[in-house]
């Protein structure tokens, strides 16, 4: 009987050491929900944070602006640079041949025989506007080809000509020595030339000239050849 007092005081502290032992547990248990709550809770809103943010403006292009190549007849400003069409019209009954340089325009059409026109003007914003003392012509441009309406006296032809190389074009006898050879000519781009010369008042196909030297014989002289220019004065 003497060790019952220890024994129930033993058994008293046992019971309080469980009870702390459980509080304790149940305590820890609570912090670590308590954690795991608030890690969730910050991960879910970071991306709704995050969704939220207005989206950032594209960076610049730093590509270059395009632009149509001087001289292709595809602008819709004054034709750039100088640039030469030239080939037969509709049919094949007369050529013609077109030199542009910065929208001043000049063209000869002939059919090898009699009728001829030299013509200037504008080609411009797609179209081309040319008028002579023989003729006009009336059309567009553009894709590197020239299409219309020519007209040399009483003849008029339908055209479609595109550009060609050098020595293609148009040709006429040195002013100063038209006395001696006025002739005009369309060099074709297979290297044919078609022209007219006028000799004591008649017209006839004018004789073939060397288009290296841009020369041609009379009575045994050579008479120097021009090309049509656009700028020049009197437009031819």
């Amino acid at each position: 009987m003497k060790f019952k007092a220890p024994l129930v005081t033993l058994g008293a502290g046992l019971v309080v050491a469980g009870v702390l032992y459980t509080l304790n547990v149940d305590l820890s248990n609570d912090v670590a929900k308590n954690r795991a709550a608030a890690n969730q809770a910050a991960s879910t809103a970071a991306p709704a944070a995050a969704s939220t943010q207005p989206a950032a403006d594209p960076p610049p292009s730093t590509a270059p602006a395009s632009s149509a190549p001087a001289g292709d007849g595809s602008g819709n400003a004054a034709q750039q640079g100088t640039v030469t069409y030239a080939g037969a019209v509709d049919g094949g009954a007369a050529s013609l041949a077109i030199v542009v340089n910065n929208g001043k325009a000049i063209a000869y059409v002939c059919d090898g025989k009699k009728a001829e026109a030299w013509l200037n003007g504008t080609m411009a914003n797609g179209q081309i506007d040319l008028t002579g003392a023989k003729g006009s012509l009336k059309g567009t441009y553009g894709g590197g080809q020239v299409k219309g309406t020519v007209t040399a006296g009483t003849k008029s032809w339908g055209f479609t000509v595109k550009v060609a190389a050098a020595p293609s074009g148009l040709y006429r006898s040195a002013a100063s020595l038209r006395d001696k050879l006025d002739a005009s000519w369309v060099v074709l781009p297979d290297g044919r030339q078609v022209g007219v010369q006028t000799k004591n008042g008649e017209t006839s196909e004018a004789p073939p000239f060397d288009v290296n030297s841009r020369t041609a014989t009379v009575d045994g002289t050579k008479v120097p050849i021009e090309a049509g220019n656009p700028n020049a004065s009197s437009g031819y």
